[in-house]
């Protein structure tokens, strides 16, 4: 008995297919190379997991949709933007440090050519969050900072950590929106 072609396309990763439409490469790449095989890859069953086997993966070292490897170069490229932030005279402090993580996540955004939202927010919410206790913990006596910090200490993370998040989200966008309009060509 010859198995069903349902049966055959429930064995597939059901997120390949979430994969092939979130590609930015839309006219290229995997999955129009399926496409063009045509009735080869319809009539290998495999073809198309060992295809991506060597693929990178979504999740990992060097993943599509988070990369480690992607997550430690946001995370010190914002913390030299935050040490360069508050180094600036006059401004410095907290004005200083979330413009350093606004112009790092915006200068990711204009060299990296994948988008890497998840590793920019994360590493400007973790800034965001460690100045917040870090200027409560400047300020001041220490077992007065202490004090402040053990009764508002969770709500000062969260915001200090949301306005990180925000920053480098818009940074990095903006960044990306440059990087897409400089690499556009002009219509005359």
């Amino acid at each position: 008995m010859q198995p069903s072609k349902e049966r055959e396309s429930s064995d597939d990763d059901p997120m390949d297919d979430l994969d092939d439409l979130l590609d930015d490469d839309l006219g290229g790449g995997e999955g129009a190379s399926d496409a063009d095989a045509g009735g080869a890859a319809a009539a290998e069953p495999g073809a198309r997991s060992a295809g991506n086997a060597g693929d990178a993966g979504r999740v990992g070292v060097s993943g599509r949709w988070f990369s480690a490897k992607a997550l430690g170069l946001a995370l010190a490229t914002v913390a030299v933007g935050v040490f360069v932030g508050g180094l600036i005279p006059l401004i410095g402090g907290t004005i200083g440090t979330a413009g350093g993580v606004f112009v790092a996540s915006f200068l990711l955004g204009l060299a990296l050519s994948t988008r890497r939202y998840v590793e920019t927010g994360i590493a400007g919410g973790a800034a965001g969050a460690a100045s917040a206790v870090t200027s409560v913990l400047g300020v001041g006596f220490l077992p007065i900072g202490i004090d402040y910090l053990s009764q508002w200490g969770l709500p000062l993370v969260a915001v200090g950590g949301g306005v990180g998040l925000a920053l480098a989200l818009l940074g990095h966008y903006f960044g990306r929106d440059l990087r897409a309009g400089l690499s556009r060509d002009i219509e005359g």
